[in-house]
Formats: C-alpha cells, sequence, structure tokens
C-alpha cells in the first residue's frame, strides 16, 4: 500500500529540488532579514539604523512588486485585458511606488537629473529583460502544451 502523504524525493527531477532548495533558500534568507531588521531597528545605535531603514524600504519595494503583480497578472482583480495593457499598467504603477520610495527613503539626491535617468533607464532595462524572460516562458510553456494537446488527439481519434 501507498501512502499518498509522503513526498518521495527520490522521485523528484532535479529541477523540482532546485525550485524546492531555492524556494526555501528564498523563504529562510526573507525571515531572518526580518527578523535581523526588527531587531536592528529597536537596539542599532543612529549610525545603523539608515541601512536599516533602506532594507525596510527594500522589502516595502518586494511586497509592493507582488502586490501589483497579483493585480495585474491574475485574474482575481482584472478579469478581462489584454497583456500589453496589464504590462503598461504593471510597470507604470511599480515605477511610480520605486518613485515615491526613493524620494521618501532618499536613495539618491531627489535634484541630481543624472541619477534619475539613471533609475528611469535601469528600470526599464530590468522590466524588458523580466518581460522577455516570461514571454519566452510562456512561449515554451504553450508549445509543451500544444504538443501535448496534438498527441491527446491523435491518440482518441
Amino acid at each position: 500500500m501507498t501512502r499518498k502523504d509522503i513526498i518521495d524525493t527520490e522521485a523528484r527531477t532535479p529541477a523540482e529540488n532546485a525550485r524546492t532548495f531555492l524556494a526555501t533558500l528564498c523563504v529562510s534568507f526573507t525571515a531572518t532579514m526580518v527578523i535581523c531588521m526588527i531587531f536592528g531597528t529597536i537596539f542599532a545605535d543612529e549610525a545603523s539604523k539608515q541601512g536599516i531603514m533602506y532594507c525596510w524600504s527594500v522589502l516595502g519595494a518586494c511586497v509592493c512588486a507582488a502586490a501589483l503583480q497579483f493585480v495585474f497578472f491574475t485574474p482575481v482583480v482584472i478579469k478581462r485585458m489584454t497583456y500589453p495593457l496589464r504590462l503598461l499598467l504593471f510597470g507604470a504603477c511599480l515605477y511610480v511606488v520605486l518613485a515615491v520610495l526613493a524620494v521618501t527613503m532618499a536613495w539618491f539626491p531627489i535634484g541630481m537629473v543624472g541619477a534619475w535617468a539613471s533609475f528611469t533607464v535601469t528600470y526599464l532595462v530590468m522590466l524588458a529583460a523580466a518581460t522577455a524572460a516570461f514571454a519566452a516562458k510562456h512561449r515554451r510553456e504553450e508549445r509543451t502544451l500544444n504538443k501535448k494537446l496534438d498527441e491527446y488527439r491523435r491518440s482518441n481519434c
């Protein structure tokens, strides 16, 4: 008798094991950093608090980015919208969030036009790279699903 509640790690592919490892690493690192930031905020001297507040702002940016992904790239909030419009609205909203954080947390001097230009160009390049990566992943998944659908149709016809 095979128990269904036991995970057979030997039957998992190396890619599945790598994903599990990376997910565990990310969760444990994030939890450890949040705990350290809490204690740092409470007990650190004033010279150290600026760096700790910078870490809080990065965490806030990550939380906002995840929330915006949930809003724009799942059907939970927005049922029907074209992908380019979703991407445009997501990109614009995330840029506003990051710009507000940059100003309030003094990531760089507000009056430096060059810093803002670098920030904007870096943001757009990273957004384009992430978009290209997700588009490639989507195309690969679509090809795999179409191939399996063709195999299914051939075997049932």
